[in-house]
């Protein structure tokens, strides 16, 4: 389990330079890549980077590019993009995010030919 992981924005002028960064322990981390996948693997929890928190809708995602993958709002057209509502409700109705180390972890099962 991770000790004191938060996270801090970096409010910009323009918005579409705005980033969401992660920290642990005082320093800068990449969720993608520092971050553990599991939170406690002997029952089966998992950690998760939370992109598009629930009854939101920036359509936010983790920058695959930039150092530290900090979290940025998507741009479409030189636009910022946002997700539907989804009536009744406002934005996104649960967390929508990523799990961390994914990108690292081999198949279990062969891909087909």
């Amino acid at each position: 389990m991770i000790s004191r992981t938060s996270v801090f924005s970096r409010l910009t002028d323009p918005p579409t330079e705005h980033r969401v960064y992660t920290e642990q322990n005082g320093a800068v981390v990449s969720p993608f890549h520092d971050i553990p996948l599991f939170a406690d693997q002997s029952n089966g929890i998992l950690n998760m980077i939370v992109e598009v928190p629930r009854w939101t809708n920036a359509k936010l995602e983790i920058s695959k590019e930039e150092p530290f993958n900090p979290i940025k709002q998507d741009i479409k057209k030189g636009r910022l993009r946002f997700v539907r509502n989804c009536f009744p409700h406002h934005g996104y109705i649960w967390n929508y995010g990523a799990f961390p180390q994914v990108r690292h972890i081999q198949p279990v099962y062969p891909r087909p030919p």
